[in-house]
């Protein structure tokens, strides 16, 4: 797979908002998880690779960092209604009760037992 620009990828990120915005939250939950089983399993093949690029990010320079926090910027403040509305919709599954812990008491991450792992 060819490399893609910061443009690109907001372009696609734009494009799943769009799309998942319209959705049921049901669905929007799978989608979630779709990506995370994605995320997964694409790590466990690329692991390697990451080691040998964990300091490439240091080679990037000032004006190309400045152009994606643009693009960033950009992003956020064109999709700022629907990340409202999802941060509203966050606090309103908090209040009835309907989310799970992600910490336990001595302030350990639950990793495993976050819906997708199980």
């Amino acid at each position: 797979m060819a490399a893609e620009t910061a443009s690109e990828s907001i372009d696609y990120m734009q494009e799943i908002a769009r799309i998942v915005n319209r959705m049921p939250l049901r669905e929007v939950v799978q989608v979630y998880e779709y990506a995370v089983a994605l995320q997964t399993q694409s790590s466990a093949h690329t692991v390697a690779a990451e080691e040998d690029d964990d300091d490439d990010w240091l080679n990037v320079s000032e004006e190309e960092l400045l152009a994606e926090d643009k693009l960033w910027d950009e992003f956020f403040a064109r999709n700022a209604e629907m990340f409202d509305a999802l941060a509203e919709a966050a606090k309103l599954e908090i209040e009835l009760g309907l989310t799970q812990p992600m910490f336990d008491d001595s302030g350990e991450f639950i990793a495993d037992e976050l819906p997708h792992n199980t």
